[in-house]
């Protein structure tokens, strides 16, 4: 391992799953990550991801602009799949059944898993129905069922009081904060096995920041989070589990204060003190 640790920040060592210890769920893993690999056309984005995100805890993806964290993030719910000369190989499977597998439904695969993007994304109407649209684009129409699941996942997402009495007005009149609240509960109306997080506050105040930040700790448990992040107080504050990311490579992964207060390899210790990225 001193090798390794050694080794210059381009130069990014082989990870070794082994030697880490990762935070567990009593409830197992969700996802299952084996040499794993990306490609745009020519270019290798992904190199050899092997990990597995346990089940109803946060997972961090940190690491520098255009190390592959966002891109192994939407390959959780196949986004990529959206991008012409995008292919694959090796394994991730959820609840063991391999995603990229032959027969999968893609649609499917996707209502399993909420997806919260950088900046707020709510559509152009009433909050009542940017919240129950997965519900409506599964031609659900009995208003309470609607009704029932707007104000589950407004509490779930934090909003309910802010917004039981204006559930007519415009999703776009609400704060920048509150709008990716909403974005958040539009992504778990439908009750997903996962919620992936692209980088929910990066757009956001430090307020709102926070208010974020406190509802990824009350949505643990209930869903399987994995977040990315170039906040890495953010990461250590949220997660129970870090991953480090550089080259498209997987570089260090565990238990999240472990991995910030005694990272094992350079490149982490770099990264984590602000040395390169």
């Amino acid at each position: 391992m001193n090798a390794t640790a050694e080794a210059a920040p381009d130069e990014a060592p082989k990870f070794n799953p082994t030697a880490y210890h990762v935070t567990k769920s009593d409830q197992g893993d969700i996802l299952d990550i084996r040499n794993f690999n990306l490609w745009y056309d020519d270019v290798q984005a992904l190199f050899d991801i092997t990990m597995e995100v346990p089940r109803g805890l946060v997972t961090a993806l940190i690491g520098p602009s255009g190390c592959g964290k966002s891109t192994l993030l939407r390959c959780i719910n196949r986004m990529n799949d959206l991008i012409d000369e995008v292919r694959v190989d090796g394994r991730m499977a959820v609840d063991e059944r391999d995603i990229y597998g032959k027969g999968v439904d893609v649609i499917s695969l996707r209502k399993r898993m909420g997806m919260v993007f950088q900046k707020p994304n709510p559509f152009a109407m009433s909050i009542f129905e940017n919240v129950v649209y997965p519900l409506r684009v599964d031609g659900v129409t009995d208003k309470s069922v609607l009704e029932d699941t707007c104000e589950r996942a407004l509490r779930g997402a934090a909003l309910w009081e802010e917004t039981k009495d204006r559930l007519k007005e415009s999703g776009l009149s609400m704060s920048g904060g509150q709008q990716q609240r909403l974005c958040i509960a539009r992504a778990i109306a439908s009750d997903p096995e996962v919620l992936l997080m692209d980088e929910p506050a990066s757009a956001l105040d430090p307020i709102a920041t926070a208010k974020i930040e406190e509802l990824i700790d009350e949505l643990r448990g209930q869903y399987s989070i994995v977040i990315v992040t170039h906040n890495m107080q953010q990461a250590a504050r949220v997660s129970d589990n870090t991953a480090f990311m550089y080259l498209g490579r997987l570089i260090e992964f565990g238990h999240t204060e472990t991995l910030f207060t005694n990272p094992k390899l350079k490149q982490t210790s770099d990264y984590i003190s602000g040395r390169f990225g």
